[in-house]
């Protein structure tokens, strides 16, 4: 398994949420490359003068480039195993992925941070650039990752067969180090429910059969997901919730202790804007949690 490891400056002092997530998730045989991406520097005013730039911009790209090595190297050094440094120029965003594709990586992980919407929308942040045009599954780190603590995660389907594929991708990533996983379904109880005048008679009530159905095709992921995790260290348990797909989530992190949420990036069924169609987004740009963004 192939992972890019997005590095910035500030990871240089260790205790690196990413770094922590990753050490304690145990994505099996990884090879991962800590990309530090330096912004080209840029300097209002000297660009009118034809000596001096190329010269001073010349210096401060010289500079720049030999902090982030220092920097990369010390992560790298924190990471430990099978790592290696990578310092390029460029956007942080756009050379992520690039380097990502040309490496045929499987998984980018960054630093994340919980951004407000104007951050979010109107800067283009590197996790809103990830999540939207990254190729690879995208991992954001928040918050402290207490090595010697059980990893809890909630895992949230809408059991599209797009959510399916990224279920199978889940388990070719392959992350040994999760000791608990909620799966999580979430419908609109209020909306079926307003629904009920202009459907059939039914034995059973609409939303009693919804979640009925829904118990059945958690309890048959789990069988497929405990066939792939090791059964003496991952135990699952089912959840079906219907609150919105936020509130579910939200209650689900809160209720199950979970600091890793795991989704795939859109969903493609008939309750797509319903339950996982934007929440892959809206989730890993404002939650103030750990997520995996799975792209099959």
């Amino acid at each position: 398994m192939k992972i890019v490891l997005g590095a910035d400056l500030a990871m240089a002092g260790g205790n690196s949420p990413v770094v922590g997530l990753l050490k304690r998730l145990r994505f099996a045989r990884a090879q991962t490359d800590v990309v530090h991406a330096v912004p080209p520097p840029t300097y209002t005013g000297w660009e009118y003068d034809p000596v001096i730039a190329p010269a001073v911009l010349a210096e401060a790209a010289q500079r720049d480039h030999e902090y982030a090595t220092e920097a990369t190297g010390k992560v790298v050094a924190e990471l430990g195993g099978d790592a290696k440094p990578v310092v390029v120029m460029g956007n942080p965003t756009e050379r992520l992925m690039v380097h990502a594709d040309e490496s045929h990586a499987d998984l980018i992980a960054i630093n994340g941070t919980v951004a407000g919407p104007l951050v979010a929308f109107l800067t283009g942040s590197v996790a809103r650039g990830l999540v939207i045009g990254a190729h690879q599954s995208v991992l954001l780190a928040r918050g402290e990752s207490e090595e010697l603590r059980p990893l809890r995660a909630v895992l949230a389907t809408d059991h599209s067969p797009y959510s399916e594929r990224c279920i199978t991708r889940l388990t070719q990533l392959w992350p040994q180090g999760i000791q608990h996983i909620t799966v999580l379904s979430a419908f609109p109880e209020e909306r079926i429910r307003a629904m009920e005048p202009m459907l059939p008679t039914m034995a059973v009530e609409p939303t009693q059969a919804v979640r009925e159905t829904l118990e059945v095709k958690n309890k048959a992921l789990i069988e497929k997901l405990s066939g792939c995790f090791h059964p003496m260290l991952t135990t699952f348990e089912s959840r079906i919730s219907s609150l919105d797909v936020h509130e579910a989530i939200a209650e689900a992190m809160k209720d199950s202790e979970a600091e890793l949420l795991i989704l795939g990036a859109h969903g493609h069924s008939f309750f797509e804007r319903l339950t996982l169609g934007s929440v892959s987004f809206r989730e890993s740009v404002f939650s103030p949690y750990s997520v995996l963004v799975v792209r099959a």
